[in-house]
C-alpha cells in the first residue's frame, strides 16, 4: 500500500504534498495505510516539475500540506533531500505552506523556514508525554523529548509552530501536561483517535477503543480545556471527513 501520487486533493482547497510513498515511523494508529520502508515518490526534479505544473494550473491558491498523509521527513530524507527541494522552491516562490512531521530532520531546513516568515507553518505531532508509550505507538519516530526539542527550537527561531495533539487517545494523552509543555503562543491542535472507513472499534496498547467512547471522552476533555486560549479542537466527524482540520469546535469561554 501507500500513497500513489505526489499530490492529493483533500477537498476545501487543501492539497497534500507527499514526497515519500511510505512512512518508516509506522505509527500503529495510522489509518492512511502508509506504514512501511520509506521510499521516494519520485525524484526531486520530477517532484518540482509536477508541483510547478499543479500550481500554474490551479484555479485558486491551494492550501499546501507537506506531509499530511505520510511524514515529510522520514529517515531517508537525509539521503534524498526531496522535501528540502520542495520547501526551497516554495520559499523561493513566496508560496505559503504547512509541514506536518514527527522528525527532528526538519531542523536541517531551519534556514528556509526562518527566511519564509509567517508563510512557513510547522505542525509537530506528539500525543503523549511518556516516551515509553510513544515507543509502542509511534514505533520508529523520534522520542517525544526530541520532538518537544524541535518545537522549542522552531519557536525560539521565530518559526510558526503548533503542537499537533493528534490523535488524542483516552488514558494515553495527558491533555493538561501536553498543553503546559509548550509556550502560550504555540497553538495546540487537538483531534480524536481516528477509526477510518467501515470501523467503529480499534485495538491499541492491549485494549479496545470504540468510537462512541473516544468521542464522549474527547468531548469531556474539550469541556475542560476548550477555554485555554492556545488550544484548537477538531470537530469529531465520520469518514471521509474524519479529523478534517478545517472543522473546528468553537472556543469555550473562560
Amino acid at each position: 500500500m501507500g500513497i500513489t501520487d505526489l499530490l492529493t486533493d483533500l477537498g476545501c482547497s487543501m492539497t497534500s504534498v507527499t514526497p515519500y510513498a511510505l512512512c518508516d515511523y509506522r505509527c500503529v494508529y495510522c489509518i492512511t495505510g502508509v506504514q512501511g520502508a520509506s521510499k521516494p515518490m519520485m525524484s526531486a526534479e520530477e517532484a518540482l516539475a509536477k508541483l510547478r505544473e499543479h500550481l500554474a494550473t490551479a484555479t485558486s491558491a491551494p492550501i499546501l500540506l507537506v506531509g499530511a498523509l505520510s511524514d515529510a521527513y522520514p529517515s531517508v530524507e537525509r539521503e534524498f533531500g526531496i522535501t528540502r527541494a520542495i520547501v526551497d522552491y516554495l520559499v523561493d516562490a513566496g508560496i505559503p505552506f504547512t509541514i506536518v512531521t514527527k522528525s527532528d530532520i526538519i531542523l536541517r531546513d531551519l534556514d528556509l523556514l526562518v527566511a519564509h516568515g509567517d508563510r512557513a507553518h510547522v505542525q509537530v505531532s506528539i500525543c503523549s508525554m511518556d516516551d515509553d508509550v510513544l515507543r509502542l505507538i509511534d514505533r520508529n519516530a523520534p522520542s517525544g523529548t526530541v520532538r518537544f526539542g524541535v518545537i522549542d527550537t522552531l519557536h525560539r527561531e521565530g518559526v510558526r509552530v503548533d503542537l499537533n495533539l493528534l490523535p488524542w487517545i483516552p488514558d494515553v494523552s495527558d491533555t493538561e501536561a501536553l498543553i503546559a509543555r509548550v509556550p502560550d503562543d504555540v497553538e495546540v491542535v487537538v483531534g480524536p483517535l481516528a477509526f477510518g472507513p467501515g470501523s467503529d472499534r480499534r485495538r491499541l496498547l492491549g485494549r479496545t477503543y470504540t468510537r462512541d467512547e473516544v468521542w464522549a471522552r474527547y468531548m469531556d476533555e474539550y469541556a475542560r480545556f476548550g477555554c485555554v486560549k492556545n488550544t484548537s479542537w477538531i470537530q469529531p466527524s465520520l469518514p471521509p471527513e474524519e479529523n478534517n482540520p478545517l472543522y473546528r469546535l468553537p472556543a469555550l469561554a473562560t
